[in-house]
């Protein structure tokens, strides 16, 4: 498969995505959101999944808390 017809086959949901203000870069921060959820739905402080992410991810706090707000807001999606 060619990345045109990647993105042929996906071109409504990146539509979507890029008029959500989702990047296709989001997926990488994804992985990093569901391991901290996972590490809260563990009843884990949050300063501490933060703290498990930073050394996991070899990121700052600083992106993690980025990440953390950017996958919390609410999208519109128009199908």
């Amino acid at each position: 498969m060619t990345r045109y017809e990647l993105i042929e086959r996906h071109e409504r949901v990146l539509q979507e995505c890029a008029m959500a203000g989702i990047s296709v870069q989001d997926w990488k921060n994804a992985e990093i959101y569901r391991f901290v959820q996972k590490l809260r739905g563990d009843g884990n402080k949050m300063e501490y999944c933060v703290h498990q992410a930073m050394v996991r991810y070899v990121i700052s706090e600083a992106t993690v808390w980025r990440i953390l707000r950017s996958m919390e807001k609410s999208v519109t999606i128009t199908i």
